[in-house]
């Protein structure tokens, strides 16, 4: 016979399992922008989970002037404009560099940017946070009540993902942006503009936070002081799929953001975060190179 206690948690981990999508997708949206920016640059941006606090403080700055959606693309948007920003101008000393000296001249200037804008938020605004919530509260299926804000959140992540997959494997910038990934000298001797496929994966990767940033508000609670934990996570959803593979960072983000949400509803958030470190050890060890990365 089931207890109490197991009988409630059984009944509602299905709502748990969708957070948990919804949630790994959102981190899944930061950690692709993390790894193609890698694979582009050679550059670990310890600063990118700020890039969503940027569009979803924006937004919910401007909501009240301009309305909601054309806050939340003026979110994006502006960082979109940031990710092209720190290329451009941030990160231009780790550029002049090379090898182990770009990775870890660019380690400390992410680091030092993360600082920077974690300070300017929480300091100057404190209080502002993005809480979307659309007029539909909860859908039924299969018999179970779910809240329509992940499940919408879900979709549009998924979309952007989707579009992102289309992007990179049929456009000839898509095709671009792969070949100085895979083979930088050669893209070089083809013709290609090195700086141009750089320039536009660091938009792509601004864009693709600051989404995740929106979608975050959709689903639950941004602020402030969220950047830290999404690059924290991202870091370990990139690693765990392949550093290099960006169809690797969106399942292992899936993965994780499951067990996250689960051990978070039976444990807790503390044990929740140990879970998922645990989980992300024994599966380097299993696969060193991540869940679909290639060995060297």
């Amino acid at each position: 016979m089931v207890s109490a206690p197991l009988e409630s948690i059984l009944a509602q981990l299905p709502v748990v399992v969708v957070d948990g999508i919804t949630f790994g997708l959102q981190l899944a949206l930061i950690a692709v922008g993390i790894t193609m920016i890698f694979g582009q640059a050679h550059i670990l941006n310890i600063s990118h989970g700020e890039f969503a606090v940027i569009a979803s403080v924006s937004a919910a700055l401007l909501i009240p002037s301009i309305g909601v959606v054309p806050a939340v693309l003026a979110g994006v948007a502006l960082a979109t404009v940031f990710g092209a920003f720190a290329y451009k101008v941030i990160l231009l000393p780790a550029f002049r560099m090379s090898g182990e000296q770009r990775i870890l001249l660019g380690l400390f200037i992410t680091l030092g940017l993360y600082l920077l804008l974690h300070g300017f938020f929480t300091n100057q605004f404190p209080t502002t946070y993005l809480s979307l919530r659309p007029e539909v509260q909860t859908v039924v299926f299969l018999g179970q009540p779910f809240r329509f804000s992940p499940l919408l959140a879900a979709g549009a992540s998924l979309g952007l993902l989707a579009l992102l997959a289309v992007f990179l494997k049929f456009t000839l910038m898509g095709k671009a942006i792969r070949a100085v990934s895979q083979n930088e000298l050669g893209a070089q001797i083809s013709g290609l503009s090195v700086d141009k496929m750089r320039l536009t994966t660091f938009m792509i990767g601004g864009a693709l936070a600051g989404s995740a940033g929106i979608m975050r508000g959709l689903a639950a609670t941004i602020g402030p002081e969220s950047g830290i934990e999404m690059t924290v996570l991202a870091l370990l959803i990139s690693v765990v799929g392949g550093v290099r593979s960006v169809p690797g960072t969106v399942v292992a983000g899936l993965l994780l953001g499951v067990v996250y949400m689960v051990a978070s509803f039976i444990v807790g958030t503390y044990m929740a975060v140990v879970i998922m470190l645990v989980a992300t050890i024994l599966t380097l060890l299993v696969r060193p190179q991540g869940i679909l990365g290639e060995r060297d």
